[in-house]
This record gives structure tokens, sequence and C-alpha cells, in this order.
């Protein structure tokens, strides 16, 4: 091994500090490993991606061997290696419950960059809490820690030879402080030199050393690869149930999160004939079972890679897979990787040679992969593939209403003055807090210091400094005229309302991940949608058109303010979930516009049915309460449910009855929403459902209030308000399921 690859080793350290030593295993941090990446969200490019506006975190899983049976207290801090004089604060960490072979699991949130060492001091008293004496007397302190490991970007590598060690040239790292590397098939993480560790034996060179260092230089950020490509294998090697795509399926949900798949493959399938149809469909398949295994669908880019000019000379062959690639790309879920047969000459090896990319090759090849990355990161992910992203941890099924986990439920810190404790509410009494966030993700709060509770208490008091300004008593209501005040409040012309949209009530937020006993949960889904159903079960095509008003649009989820996390709004969230989580690939054809009526819904229906929803949704009602005329909202929706039926007999439609908005602004009378809600239910009938969401915003709000959910003070939701409508959506959909054991209970 080379010193300078030599620099950077696990490092496991043990002391014991007890008065009375006992024996005990030795502090293991099991992950991260040295040289791991962890792939980094929440980045928001600016001017350049090495200046970005946001450079992202991580939700670093921290998982540790060696704990001692008893009472015992945990804490961690990050190191960045380049300046270890300034190391961050030590953090309490809580531990999961330990499992059958001892290994305790936390989270630590970590932003992006490296190299890192994370540093662990646990603290044990033994097998009991005794008397003080007791305590002292065995007291032990066992320390540990890991290096180097990283936040960044990584990217798993699937296709067959020229993905693989099957070129001229060994390549090594260049960057100086080798932040390139690759994962092997037990786990590891290595500096990425040739050969990189692929599961078919390969021996030559790649091209993902140059890759990486590209990455790197343009990036900032440590970069890692994970290989499972296999030379001469064309697709139909790759299908679901094959030993190749059971390790492709295996490995991506090892990783949890990744940017994407780099699919470099072809040659095979010109050898074998493959048609432009079945080539399609082929791949299609393969992504389509590997994303519901992951839980997520990272962009499947594929390279035009089809010349193989010391195989064969077939541009035919060449054409119609190159033909399938461009329709591939066209379909959600794929993306354009670079055209590497445009490489050729110098770039390819004669027939003494592994026939495939010469160094020469393996570089120009290299800056193509890595300049489309580049590029693409420069264009954050938007819609359903920036919700599908963020699926994991939303909690959106089952939804908060029938879960005993309720996740990342919103609250702003209510605080009589500046510098006084602040209090959060939550819609339902907690028997134990398992989680405190900023909404933008960047900080957990420490339970020790920053947050106290009660058991089956609905409040959470959070003590000085707080994580995020409070909001004043003061500021809920504004002189006519004042800057970010809209009038008016009801009876009072003179008084006008906060009103931010945008980022700051987002700025404000907190949210709280709790436990809680459940209760008889309210009725939110009204009807049933068989055909949807079925379809969602039996696969195929499932295309979902959205008619409605701004807060279907997505309007102050954070991804319209520019603010992390960069979540989407609801149909977004909706169509994610169901994509890798049921049989159907299900796209989705939003028409809602703000500002609408259900009235513009009506003019609007021809345009949405041209596409042919087999689903439509109609959410309404937040711009139309004012108008305080229940019988003539239903008229108008009426109108529209039967002109879709008209047009496209089988489409079912789920119509939204509207969240509630400010009960104290002139324009949304409270008591309009459930009269409004109530003439939709009379419209629910065979293939008609309804989803009321005026229900679950009167359950919220019993116990909390309107700041809690709302993005702009009056009218549209927050994150975790568009959340509530994604679980009401999915709800009606496919049901309630069980609530699963959240990672390190």
């Amino acid at each position: 091994m080379s010193a300078r690859r030599g620099l950077w080793s696990a490092l496991v350290l043990v002391q014991s500090l007890s008065a009375v030593a006992t024996a005990s295993a030795a502090l293991t941090i099991i992950e991260p490993r040295p040289h791991q990446v962890v792939q980094r969200i929440g980045f928001a490019p600016g001017d350049t991606p090495a200046a970005p506006a946001d450079i992202g975190r991580a939700r670093v899983p921290l998982v540790l061997a060696g704990i001692p049976a008893g009472v015992f207290t945990a804490r961690a801090r990050v190191v960045a290696m380049a300046a270890p004089d300034e190391a961050g604060p030590w953090q309490r960490v809580e531990l999961g419950a330990a499992t059958a072979d001892g290994r305790r699991q936390a989270y630590l949130t970590v932003p992006a960059g490296g190299w890192y060492r994370i540093e662990v001091d646990v603290e044990t008293a033994g097998e009991a809490a005794g008397d003080s004496a007791a305590v002292a007397a065995g007291t032990e302190r066992l320390a540990a820690a890991v290096e180097p490991f990283g936040v960044g970007e990584v990217f798993l590598v699937a296709g067959q030879s020229y993905a693989t060690n099957t070129n001229d040239e060994r390549l090594a790292v260049a960057d100086p402080a080798c932040r390139v590397v690759a994962r092997d098939a037990a786990g590891g993480w290595r500096v990425a030199d040739d050969p990189q560790p692929t599961p078919d034996g390969s021996d030559g060179g790649s091209i993902w050393p140059a890759v990486g260092d590209e990455l790197v230089r343009s990036l900032g950020v440590p970069v890692g690869f994970v290989n499972v490509a296999w030379g001469g294998t064309a697709t139909a090697r790759w299908q679901p149930g094959g030993d190749l795509h059971r390790r492709l399926a295996a490995t991506g949900a090892e990783l949890g999160r990744f940017r994407a798949v780099l699919w470099q493959q072809g040659e095979s399938d010109v050898i074998e004939g493959t048609p432009t149809e079945a080539y399609v469909a082929a791949l299609r398949r393969i992504r389509g079972a590997a994303v519901r295994s992951w839980g997520f669908e990272p962009p499947w880019l594929c390279a035009k890679s089809t010349h193989h000019p010391t195989v064969y000379d077939d541009p035919p062959g060449e054409e119609r897979i190159r033909a399938a690639i461009d329709r591939l790309v066209a379909l959600p879920g794929f993306g354009a990787g670079p055209d590497t047969d445009t490489l050729r000459g110098e770039a390819r090896g004669g027939p003494a040679s592994r026939r495939h990319f010469t160094g020469a090759g393996q570089r120009a090849a290299a800056r193509l992969w890595a300049g489309l990355l580049t590029e693409r990161l420069q264009r954050p992910p938007t819609g359903v593939e920036a919700a599908s992203w963020l699926l994991d941890g939303l909690g959106l099924v089952p939804a908060a209403w029938a879960s005993s986990v309720v996740t990342r439920e919103s609250s702003v810190l209510r605080a009589t003055a500046v510098g006084e404790p602040a209090r959060a509410r939550l819609a339902y009494p907690a028997e134990r807090i398992l989680a405190v966030t900023t909404a933008d993700g960047c900080r957990a709060i420490d339970p020790a210091a920053g947050y106290t509770h009660e058991a089956g208490s609905h409040d959470v008091v959070f003590t000085t400094p707080l994580p995020v300004p409070p909001i004043l008593d003061a500021e809920r209501y504004l002189p006519a005229g004042a800057e970010h005040s809209y009038r008016h409040r009801v009876g009072q012309p003179d008084v006008h309302l906060l009103y931010r949209p945008g980022r700051w009530f987002h700025d404000r937020d907190v949210e709280i991940t709790y436990r809680r006993a459940t209760a008889a949960p309210p009725d939110v889904v009204h009807g049933d949608l068989p055909r949807t159903r079925a379809r969602l079960a039996a696969g195929g095509d499932l295309l979902i058109g959205v008619s409605g008003d701004s807060i279907s649009t997505g309007l102050d989820a954070s991804a319209t303010t520019a603010t992390p996390p960069f979540q989407p709004g609801w149909p977004d969230l909706a169509v994610a979930w169901l994509r890798v989580h049921t049989a159907a690939d299900v796209t989705l054809v939003n028409r809602a516009v703000a500002g609408w009526s259900v009235a513009n819904g009506v003019a609007d229906a021809d345009a949405l049915l041209a596409a042919r929803p087999d689903l439509v949704i109609v959410a309404y009602g937040m711009n139309d309460v004012g108008r305080r005329d229940p019988a003539w909202f239903r008229e108008q929706t009426a109108a529209l449910v039967a002109r879709c039926r008209e047009v496209i007999p089988g489409c079912e439609l789920l119509l939204v009855a509207t969240m509630l908005g400010n009960d104290e602004w002139i324009h949304t009378p409270r008591g309009m929403f459930p009269r409004y809600r109530d003439e939709l239910k009379g419209l629910v009938g065979p293939g008609v459902a309804l989803v009321d969401m005026t229900a679950v915003w009167e359950e919220q709000l019993a116990a909390k209030e309107m700041f809690d959910l709302t993005g702009n003070g009056l009218n549209h939701p927050n994150d975790h308000g568009h959340r509530l409508y994604a679980q009401g959506i999915l709800e009606a959909l496919v049901g309630r399921r069980q609530p699963g054991t959240l990672p390190g209970e």
C-alpha cells in the first residue's frame, strides 16, 4: 500500500476510565466504514457546482457494537480532517435498542464534504443504575473513531464490459486526497484505483477513476462508485429473477440512496440481434423491478454503447439499440447518458489489445460521463423525480391519523417575547419523542439540551437558544398597509394578517417524529375506485390527471421556494410513492393553476381529458369558499365529473375536500369549509370517491394552530401539509397499511 493510500485507515480506540475496571468488549464503529461515501441530499447548485447555494447534507447511519448492557450515554462529533483543530461540537446521540448481535444504531446529520472523522464516546454504568456511589465506581468510558468518510455523490454502475475492467490502461485516482472511492461486494470501500471491484473478476482498466477525478474537481465533494456490471451480458441476462438483477437490486438496497444508475451496455444485444421494441421492454422491466425493490427512483442514465469494432461490423444492429436508447430516455425514470459510440479511431484498442477502449479512449469516455453528470447536477431534480428522492423517511403510508408513529409533523415555535422559552404543539398526545429537526433537515435537536416533553402531552417546550426563530404573539396581526400583511381580519378592516409566502414560515418550523397511542382515526376516504385499485395491483400503465388550484401546483412546498429539503407538492409525492410501491407504471399530468376556481376546472376539462387520464383528481375549494355558495360549488363539480365520464366512460374521479384556510381571514370563512365538503360527499358514487382533507385539518387544528401547517399564513400548506394531502390521496388508492418499526428503534 502506498503512503498516500495508507494515510486513511480505520481508527478504533478503547479507553477505560472506571474506578474499578471491568472487562468489556471493544467499542466498534460498524458504519460508516473507512472511505465510505454517503449520498448527500438537499444539494442546490449556485453559480457553479463547486460554489452551490446549498452544498447539501446526509443523515449518516452510525452503527456501534461493543456497548455493554446497562445504563449508558453516548455522544459523537464529526471532525473535518483538513481542519482537525476546528472539530464540531459533541452531540448526544439516541441509540436504538440492541439487535440480536448487539449492534445499536443512531443517525448524525453531516454536511456534504470530506474527508471526515467520526469520534464516539460512550459512558456506561454497568448492569444497572444503582446509587450514585455504585454508579461512580462502575463507570467505564469507551471511545472509538473511524476515518475517513465523506458525504457526496454515489453512483451505481451496471452494464457490460465497457463498464468493467476490460480496457487497456489501469487508471489511478489523481485527486490528492483520494476522494474517489469504490465499494466492493462485501460492503467495504477503498480508493478507486483500477481494477475496480466488479463481480465479473475483470482485471484491466476502467473509465471510473478518471470520471471520479473530474467530478471531484467540479463538485468539491467525495465521489463513490458501486459497480455491478458484468462483461458480455445482454439485457436478457439482467432480467428480474436472474443472478445479475438480484445483485443489482440487493446492492442498491444496501446503499439506501445514490444519485443515479450509470448504464453502459448494448454490445451484446447487437450481437444477439435484439429488436428495438424488445430492448425497450427489457430495460423497462429491469429498471421497474429494481426501483420497486429500492423504494425510490434514481434516474437511469443510458449511454449509447453499441460500437465494438473488433468483434462485429453491424451498423443496422447498432442503430436498433441506439434507437431503443432514444425511446427510453424520453420515458419517466430514464435519462440520457453519453454517446460513447462517437469515440473511434485511437480511442479503440486493436485486435491484440483487450478490444475495448485505449487509455485515450478511457479518458475521453470519462470526460463525456463527467461532463454529463456535472451538467445534470446543475439542474436539480423536479417533480416526481425530486419527490422520489425524498420518499424515505416521509412516512406517507400509513397516514398520520392511522399510524402509531407520526413522522415529521411540523410546528412553529410560539413565544411571548424574544429570549424566552418557546412551545410547539403536536396534533396527538405523544408517548415518546423520537426525533426533532429543523424543517430544512440541516439540524437535529439534542433532546438533552434542546427541548423537554412529558409523556402523554401535546406540548414540546424548547429552551434557549431556540433552534429556529419563534413567532411572537405581536407578529400575528399587523396594521393596515404594513409590509408582509394581507387584508383583512374578520370584523376588523384596519387589522391585517401576517402573510409571508416563500420560506419565512418554513424557516420557523421544526419537524417532530413521535410515537403515540392509536385512536379511532377520522373518516377521510369516502367511496371506492375499483378500476384504479385493480390497475395498481395488476401493473401496466396508469395516468393520473389533476385539476386544481394553487395547492395542487405545490405552492409553498419547499421545492417551490428553493429551500431545503426541496420537497415538491402533494401530486408529485403521491405519484412518486405509487411508482415504487405498486406494480403500475404511474404517470402524472397536472393542469392545476394558482388562483383557479372550480369553474376554471370545468372550462379546462377538455384540455385535461385530451391526455386520456385513467383517474382524475379534482381539488378545488380554497378559492371558492369566499363565494359562500355551497350549492353552486356542487353544480360546478358535478359538471366537471359529468364531462370526464362523458369523454372517457371508464375514467374514475377522486374529489378532494380542501384544507382549512386561516379562520381570521375574510376570504376563507371557516363555516363554509364543512358545507362545501358535504356537497362533495353527495357526488360520491360508483367510480367517484372523496378524500376529506377538511376533516384532516379539523383534527389537526383541534390541538395545533394554523401557523403550524401553513406555508404562507393564509391558505397554502407547508411541506407537512402537502404530505398530509399525499397521505389522504394514497389512503384512497391503496388503503391503510400497518406501520413499520422505525430504523434504530
